[in-house]
């Protein structure tokens, strides 16, 4: 919350910021932010589904209408807990609740979900940061941390697929007992052996990653586009990757400040934008998914309504 609030009034105290972002909304086309609610509504779609296929790849059955509303109240609570993966907490514990025979499957969804949509981003972060290497470059400040996060992406696609390699090939009970993060490695070889098991549907699953990925950067695009023309869908495709991977740090509400600070300077940077703007970007944008996860307040009120019922 200190996080949140600080990187918010270090944004917000400045009067030319607040007078470009006031010029901005004034100019503001609506057009482009219903099709930013469109589009964010395609990513919550892609979401929903993914989830649905690895609850029945762990041959957990739960009807489609059960799976949207979890996964709505867990986009709901998303919006108010640290990182951007709060919410997958909340939908594990509620399934738990309501399936306790499959307590494990129901982690172990969420997991596989997280460790693909992390795979698929990983290598778009790398695909954009070294394919726009020279637009990066444009900024020496974000052409050295852009450097910088293409080497993190890199260390990190290269821990995966050894550790997918060691799964696959049954060593990873053969790894010395001293070896640093030996049991994050055995953790993560139970997520591997269980997309080796089941690889047509892991291979779908990561197959709609990439939709959900690309609609949740194109919602901000649209969002851009309704309050300057200087960013183009490139632009923010190649952007999005480097600010969805530092705001799911769970080091402020749902991102909130990191996101708008690193959208702020890399839309300023890069594509001429004046400051404000991109604060505003990223806070329209949050409003967008926000409004999508209102669905999930009423749902979870209305369980809460049906608890209370059955206790009396």
């Amino acid at each position: 919350m200190l996080v949140t609030g600080g990187l918010l009034w270090w944004l917000l105290h400045d009067p030319t910021r607040r007078t470009d972002m006031a010029t901005a909304i004034s100019q503001a086309d609506p057009l482009w932010l219903i099709a930013a609610m469109a589009s964010a509504g395609a990513c919550e779609f892609f979401g929903i589904i993914r989830w649905q296929l690895f609850l029945k790849m762990l041959q957990l059955h739960v009807p489609l209408a059960e799976t949207t509303r979890l996964f709505f109240i867990g986009a709901f609570f998303n919006q108010f807990l640290p990182g951007t993966t709060g919410g997958d907490v909340v939908r594990v514990l509620y399934l738990m609740r309501e399936h306790p025979e499959h307590r494990t499957a129901g982690f172990l969804s969420v997991a596989v979900d997280r460790l693909l949509a992390m795979l698929v981003l990983v290598g778009m972060g790398l695909a954009f940061a070294w394919g726009r290497s020279d637009w990066f470059a444009r900024s020496v400040a974000v052409g050295h941390t852009m450097n910088i996060f293409a080497i993190v992406l890199f260390v990190m696609a290269i821990g995966l697929v050894a550790s997918f390699l060691l799964t696959k090939r049954q060593l990873v009970e053969r790894l010395p007992a001293r070896l640093p993060f030996r049991s994050a490695i055995v953790k993560l070889s139970t997520l591997w052996q269980l997309c080796i098991e089941n690889r047509r549907e892991a291979l779908l699953g990561a197959f709609y990653t990439i939709p959900m990925l690309v609609t949740f950067f194109a919602a901000f695009y649209f969002v851009a586009r309704a309050f300057t023309s200087k960013v183009d869908l490139l632009d923010m495709m190649s952007i999005m990757p480097l600010v969805t991977a530092i705001s799911a740090l769970p080091i402020s509400l749902n991102g909130i400040g990191v996101r708008e600070a690193l959208l702020d300077e890399l839309l300023h940077e890069l594509c001429g934008v004046a400051k404000g703007t991109g604060v505003l970007v990223s806070m329209t944008g949050m409003v967008v998914y926000l409004i999508w996860g209102l669905p999930g307040g009423w749902f979870y009120l209305s369980r809460k309504r049906r608890d209370a019922s059955q206790k009396l």
